[in-house]
């Protein structure tokens, strides 16, 4: 998904096509506005597609039935106990559609992001390091902020959101998955009126 939302601008950029776009009668919004709804299909076809294909696979193992299952979920971990006064039950296809919607939602904001750094940064294997180094930088955090709280309003801290359906210990002690979703989105929409500002007014010509 990064990759796609990494080659949607910046690949333009480098290839020259995207000088024959601003040739069109359109402007420079309603462009950008194409590549982030090119973004959201593609991240929407792919989650979609994902579910199928492991539906498919696992289905000869496990078989195709089971999904009023119960499942019990929301569990809290709070130091060294774990917080059963929230577990609730639900059927199986209801805990995966809301992992499959939060996974979705992650991949958005990254997405974002992404597209946010391609308006800067004009070569596609750039726009991947950048992101790639974001992310492995994350997933180190997430094992060493207890020492650095500020850390949970760093989007790479708050990508894991499945992690508070199964009650795996946050980050930071006192995070939630509202917490991580805000924090989430608060990135997103700025990254999105920052690309616009940007993209609206950065000179393509050279």
């Amino acid at each position: 998904m990064m990759v796609i939302a990494a080659d949607l601008i910046s690949a333009e950029m480098s290839s020259g096509t995207i000088k024959f776009l601003l040739t069109r009668p359109v402007s420079r919004a309603r462009i950008l506005t194409s590549k982030y709804i090119s973004l959201l299909l593609s991240i929407s076809a792919i989650i979609v597609l994902s579910g199928l294909t492991a539906y498919l696979i696992s289905g000869p193992v496990f078989g195709y039935g089971g999904w009023g299952a119960p499942v019990l979920t929301g569990f809290q971990v709070s130091g060294d106990t774990i917080d059963t006064s929230n577990v609730y039950q639900l059927p199986i296809y209801q805990l995966l559609i809301m992992e499959f919607g939060l996974a979705w939602f992650v991949s958005i904001i990254v997405g974002i992001l992404t597209i946010f750094v391609s308006v800067i940064v004009r070569q596609t294997a750039a726009v991947m390091g950048i992101m790639l180094a974001a992310l492995i930088t994350g997933t180190i955090l997430t094992n060493l902020v207890n020492a650095w709280p500020s850390a949970k309003y760093l989007f790479m801290v708050n990508l894991q959101l499945t992690n508070y359906l199964n009650g795996t210990a946050p980050p930071v002690s006192g995070m939630t998955l509202e917490f991580s979703m805000l924090v989430l989105f608060i990135w997103g929409l700025t990254s999105c009126v920052l690309s616009y500002f940007i993209f609206t007014k950065q000179d393509i010509s050279s």
